[in-house]
């Protein structure tokens, strides 16, 4: 069994989700762009592939010799303030540079004082990855109460600086590109924090920001940020496309991947039948075309296969196949339906009888509902279950009681206790 990963691609020659005339479009778009800085925002869903992007993105800069940084806000997140790190992890890579070092060390003190100021205190030394110890934090946090004029002079002149600083590594002409990935994963508070901190940073700095992150993250963190402010807001201003116009001069929203591009890519993973079109259709109908997702799923279904196999001595026929298929899909996406399976196995044939009767009789479709049992009723309007589980010539049938009582044993064993996030399988 091969394991599909979530790492993101890397080089052109594994872009199995052809992203790269996006990457050529962008890269043509900001390789000239002045006034420089700039801010672009990658945007998608979770799972879609905004790493992917970004990745091949810098292969391509890095081919061209233009200076590249990395920064993954999440590893701080609520540990150190995380402008202050996006600052150090650019400090760093410019130390690098013969001549740039004590300039950079200056910055990286300026840093630590605004870090002072906004009460993060002796954690500054680790927002600068060391660049300044905890004894100057100290020195510096008595020099702030004795108003050293000479100290607040030097934060008044941390934009200048900066610039200088950017322009002397990336020469006059040049620009440093800046990925910002993973937002998504940081709290609100934390991913408001780094898009505020690009006010710091940009100035007229020769700097392209490159993010990445979900709208509905971003709506996520203006609606913490403003609060009441929104309650009576156009849907455009609660959506945080306004708040995204005030940061981002270049948005692009990753087109979404095609289900076949990722049946293509994912096909061979998937232990013995990969060409069964039924068992992509199902996939397609349950999980629909995210990549993320899709990979988690085939990871399980091969795993829970095997379990299956050692548990029954032998390998399980297609019907089986498919049925597992369609469990691991509800555990995923149904939760409260799978709670019941697991509580009362006959629901599956109940609720498949119920959709196939109104499909096949809809005048009668108020009375199948009243006949449906009560605990059943919830999942009635559920469109997408009942294109999973009842869909016109579709192969998954109804298992035994006895087979999804079995089925549910190895899917628990393959995916832990139910109490657990299912985090799309």
């Amino acid at each position: 069994m091969r394991l599909l990963t979530d790492n993101p691609v890397t080089e052109p020659a594994d872009d199995a989700f052809h992203f790269g005339p996006y990457v050529s479009m962008l890269h043509a778009a900001v390789e000239r762009a002045e006034p420089l800085p700039l801010t672009v925002g990658v945007f998608g869903s979770w799972g879609t592939g905004k790493s992917s992007l970004l990745r091949l993105w810098e292969h391509r800069l890095k081919e061209k010799k233009v200076p590249t940084i990395w920064f993954n806000p999440w590893k701080y997140d609520r540990k150190v303030e995380v402008w202050a790190a996006l600052l150090h992890t650019i400090l760093a890579e410019m130390e690098t540079k013969q001549g740039l070092r004590e300039k950079a060390l200056r910055l990286a003190k300026a840093a630590t004082w605004l870090s002072v100021r906004a009460g993060l205190g002796t954690a500054a030394s680790l927002a600068t990855g060391g660049v300044v110890k905890s004894g100057d934090v100290d020195t510096m946090l008595t020099e702030l109460a004795e108003g050293d004029a000479e100290q607040y002079r030097q934060i008044n002149r941390f934009e200048n600086d900066f610039r200088d600083a950017v322009e002397e590594f990336v020469g006059t002409d040049g620009r440093l590109v800046v990925f910002v990935d993973d937002l998504d994963r940081c709290t609100p508070e934390s991913a408001m924090t780094v898009l505020e901190s690009l006010k710091l940073f940009l100035g007229e700095s020769r700097c392209v920001f490159v993010l990445a992150l979900d709208l509905d993250v971003l709506a996520a963190v203006a609606t913490n940020k403003f609060g009441d402010a929104f309650k009576d807001a156009p849907a455009e201003v609660v959506s945080g496309l306004a708040y995204l116009d005030k940061i981002v001069q270049l948005p692009f929203f990753l087109p979404d991947v095609s289900f076949e591009t990722l049946r293509s890519a994912f096909a061979s993973y998937v232990v013995q039948r990969e060409d069964d079109d039924d068992f992509w259709e199902l996939l397609r109908r349950g999980l629909g075309a995210n990549p993320r997702r899709l990979k988690r799923f085939v990871n399980v279904f091969n795993m829970a296969l095997g379990i299956a196999a050692a548990q029954a001595g032998s390998a399980q026929d297609r019907a089986f196949r498919l049925q597992l298929a369609a469990l691991l899909v509800i555990r995923s996406r149904h939760r409260d339906f799978f709670h019941l399976l697991a509580a009362d196995p006959t629901s599956w044939e109940t609720l498949v009888t119920f959709f196939r009767r109104r499909q096949d009789t809809p005048e009668k479709r108020e009375q199948h509902r009243l006949a449906l049992p009560t605990e059943l009723d919830p999942f009635a309007d559920d469109r997408t279950l009942e294109a999973l589980l009842a869909w016109r010539g579709g192969p998954v049938g109804v298992p035994s009681v006895e087979t999804v009582r079995s089925m549910i044993t190895t899917v628990r064993t393959t995916t832990g206790p139910d109490r657990l996030s299912a985090a799309d399988l």
